[in-house]
């Protein structure tokens, strides 16, 4: 009987011994080589589905495993699948907001807080792309030159955020990086027809002013660049962002004024948005301004390398070494819309660059004043949506705009700013 009863008990040890081991195993592998499941065509181990590894935003809703987010992946031929968008509406009048930006009559009408939400929604959809796809998708094509690319992400992120847009702003007008030819005057051109466009009320060749107008206001134009450094985006390099910028021409002078931007680096986690005279925000909490250096030598400057035409090169090369020995340090980022969100953080202390396009800057204009900093054209005066060369400095020490004179001396100096 004693026997009977030691054998069983061994028996029993043994069973749970190999299941305890059994349980590390299996734990061990799906750790180590998650299964090969799939949800609508995407990976399940390449979703992001918990929601620890996300910080909420406000206004929109958090991406969480109850709330999925576009799904959209690579394939063989480089093109891009997307799935439905499980993504909560955030115009729902029932989701709590932390923050309100409220209309100016100084600049619009319309309601900005829908502005705002819509185009971080916009923003958030397209970074879901960028991130299921960055480094992992070939060139589709090139524009002026090898560095100017297009891949399918970039034509696609366009459209989810187009498509976004326009379903909530349907008389409003949309000028997307994809959508215009290479060169500055095919974009010089492309703005000013859409700025036309939004200043007659309604497409071309309507007799009616009426025609495409919003009860609330005169039309808005909304300026995107889907992937603001593609090139950095293909490599699986980190600096790349989405912008979208919101242009009004109500207001006294009748000129085409930012109202509104975004910027968004969905690997990063950086959603900086603002209104004009209503602050900037960043992951929905009010930016704190920092007050940055006046001083050169305590200055990190982003400097612009466009090889958009000799003359830029060589402008840009100049500037290069004329700022070297008078800077803390010089970084060539590659995106113009992300280095001016960092000026806005105050990260960098200053952007300098050259033949800049409306979509590489709109948003990223209204953040950095917003956040305290200027943004200046090479005369030393206020830049505006059609200005191509740039200073970009942060917020200085009541109000001052010393960093932008020493920077303007020096590229002047050196020859920088005629080319």
């Amino acid at each position: 009987m004693l026997r009977s009863i030691v054998s069983n008990v061994m028996l029993t040890a043994l069973l749970l011994s190999s299941c305890r081991v059994a349980s590390s195993f299996a734990f061990r592998f799906l750790v180590k080589s998650p299964l090969s499941i799939s949800i609508r065509g995407v990976p399940l181990s390449s979703r992001h589905t918990h929601s620890s590894e996300v910080r909420p935003f406000v206004p929109l809703p958090s991406l969480s495993s109850s709330s999925s987010s576009l799904a959209a992946t690579a394939t063989d031929d480089d093109s891009i699948i997307p799935a439905t968008t499980l993504l909560d509406d955030p115009h729902d009048e029932d989701e709590e907001q932390s923050y309100t930006y409220t209309s100016t009559s100084s600049y619009t009408s319309r309601d900005m807080q829908q502005v705002i939400t819509t185009i971080e929604l916009a923003a958030r959809k397209a970074g879901v792309i960028m991130q299921q796809t960055s480094g992992k998708i070939a060139v589709q094509k090139t524009k002026m030159n090898t560095s100017d690319l297009v891949t399918a992400s970039d034509i696609e992120c366009q459209r989810v955020i187009q498509e976004t847009i326009q379903s909530y702003f349907p008389k409003d007008d949309f000028l997307g990086e994809e959508d215009v030819d290479a060169g500055s005057l095919a974009s010089s051109s492309a703005l000013k027809s859409a700025i036309a466009k939004s200043d007659n009320g309604s497409d071309s060749g309507s007799d009616s002013d009426s025609v495409g107008k919003d009860e609330e206001g005169g039309k808005l134009l909304f300026i995107v660049d889907p992937i603001d450094g593609t090139t950095n985006f293909q490599a699986g390099l980190p600096m790349f962002c989405v912008s979208i910028g919101v242009v009004s021409l109500e207001n006294e002078h009748n000129e085409p004024v930012v109202v509104a931007g975004v910027i968004y680096n969905p690997i990063l986690n950086e959603m900086v948005s603002a209104v004009k005279s209503r602050g900037c925000y960043m992951n929905g909490k009010r930016l704190e301004s920092k007050i940055g250096p006046s001083e050169l030598n305590q200055a990190l400057i982003n400097v612009g390398f466009p090889v958009t035409s000799a003359a830029t090169l060589k402008a840009s090369s100049t500037a290069v070494a004329a700022l070297a020995t008078s800077v803390r340090g010089l970084r060539m980022i590659a995106s113009a819309s992300q280095v001016m969100s960092w000026v806005a953080q105050g990260k960098l202390s200053a952007y300098v660059s050259w033949d800049l396009n409306a979509w590489d800057v709109a948003a990223g204009m209204v953040i950095v004043e917003e956040s305290g900093g200027f943004v200046s054209n090479f005369e030393g005066g206020r830049a505006d949506i059609s200005t191509r060369d740039m200073i970009v400095t942060c917020n200085e020490a009541d109000g001052a705009r010393k960093l932008t004179q020493d920077i303007r001396k020096i590229l002047n100096d050196s020859g920088c700013l005629e080319y």
